[in-house]
């Protein structure tokens, strides 16, 4: 009996990374499909830059990564709370018609706008080639891509407790991005920020 075999759904990874000794809230963060060589995942022109372009159906996982120097006592980081807030933007609007808005979320597992994220990661620790060390906390589970093409202001939100060994007091800090993010046909994705230092 022949059977039909659906491949599965492409996966993007978003990589989001910060400094343990940084002063600015912001996060860096950078989109990698890692299922579909093609089209570029990182386009640096077009309509689409300077966004977060998802395919319908696609499947995000994330990871989040900290480093810190190790004469500066950094030791590892704890995630304490992590969202992801999406303000649907209009889908229509023209005379005579009635304006229409995205859903609230391009994300299935979201019932609203406020999407948390389960506090289910699996973290590694290695030192970067600078001595610096680098601490990736992988998200188990991942965010599947609604099938509704729209248009979200999208902001993701983490509060962080970064520890620095024996006798240190613990360091509760809260970090950010926010893009915008587009569901479409086509599926490029566009990286906005810096790539971290030292990660690949």
């Amino acid at each position: 009996m022949n059977e039909l075999l659906t491949p599965p759904p492409a996966l993007v990874l978003l990589k989001i990374s910060f400094d343990a000794d940084q002063q600015s809230e912001e996060l860096n963060y950078i989109a990698l499909r890692e299922t579909a060589p093609t089209p570029d995942p990182q386009p640096a022109q077009g309509g689409h830059a300077d966004s977060l372009y998802f395919a319908p159906g696609e499947q995000v996982a994330i990871q989040i990564i900290c480093s810190g120097g190790t004469e500066n006592g950094f030791a590892s980081f704890q995630i304490v709370d992590c969202a992801i807030l999406t303000r649907p933007q209009v889908v229509q609007r023209a005379p005579g018609m009635r304006t229409q808005f995205a859903s609230p979320s391009p994300f299935l597992q979201a019932i609203g706008a406020w999407c948390p994220l389960a506090l289910d990661f699996q973290a590694t620790i290695e030192e970067s080639a600078t001595g610096s060390l680098v601490v990736a906390q992988q998200w188990k589970r991942t965010l599947d891509v609604g099938y509704s093409a729209g248009f979200w202001d999208l902001s993701f939100v983490m509060t962080v407790r970064i520890t620095r060994g024996a006798g240190a007091v613990d360091e509760v800090r809260v970090f950010s991005f926010d893009p915008e993010c587009e569901v479409g046909t086509t599926g490029t994705l566009k990286e906005r920020g810096r790539r971290p230092a030292g990660v690949n």
